[in-house]
């Protein structure tokens, strides 16, 4: 068994059936937000404001991108990190199976929204606040669990290679995560930044008899 295998079994094994759940959703990641003047009778295609990317998303960010680098510049890839085709191969391999498991699953932060503006005995900001950090909660479960396991694919490639790689790969990971965290990416989104689009968002995915007062 691999490394990587191993370590996977073990983070899988500290978290709970609930967590892993949102790690088999759909990406959600459209950008924009029209305004909704009164609630939906039904849940609409979700709409999000962008963010940038967060912390816990940049090894996940880097590591996608050095896969469709492999993928349409193999050489001058090979030639960057100083490996193999075949050692090349296999990095490719373990990127893209870790891409193949792991997605972001938004309607389930988009629940948790909802469950806790339905749920809230306060009025105006107070309640809209309250919806928000059940939103924000439930996505940091999603971004914790993101970094650790890319943290994990990191350690299955450098498994797999020799000192010398080994230093070529860690330098290469370091400057790509200083460039993306840097350039204002978008990976996975956050629908809400603030009260006032919060109401938004919540008149807009929320099924309730009480609209936002708040944030008017």
């Amino acid at each position: 068994m691999s490394l990587f295998k191993l370590v996977l079994f073990g983070l899988l094994i500290q978290v709970s059936p609930s967590k892993l759940a949102f790690a088999q959703g759909t990406d959600v990641g459209v950008i924009g937000l029209a305004r909704a003047p009164a609630l939906q009778a039904k849940p609409r295609e979700l709409n999000v404001i962008g963010s940038t990317l967060a912390p816990e998303e940049i090894d996940r960010a880097v590591l996608n991108r050095l896969m469709q680098e492999i993928a349409h510049q193999p050489g001058r890839t090979a030639s960057i990190l100083g490996l193999s085709r075949g050692t090349l191969q296999d990095v490719f391999i373990s990127i893209s199976n870790a891409r193949n498991f792991i997605n972001d699953n938004e309607m389930a932060n988009l629940r948790a929204m909802c469950a806790a503006w339905d749920g809230s005995a306060s009025e105006g900001d107070a309640r809209i606040a309250e919806a928000l950090d059940a939103y924000k909660q439930r996505r940091q479960l999603t971004l914790n669990f993101i970094q650790k396991f890319y943290r994990s694919v990191v350690i299955d490639i450098e498994s797999i290679l020799t000192e010398p790689e080994q230093l070529r790969f860690e330098r290469y990971m370091d400057d790509r995560r200083r460039r993306m965290a840097s350039a204002g990416n978008v990976y996975s989104s956050a629908i809400v930044e603030n009260v006032r689009s919060g109401a938004e968002s919540i008149n807009f995915h929320c099924r309730d008899n009480r609209p936002p007062s708040g944030a008017q």
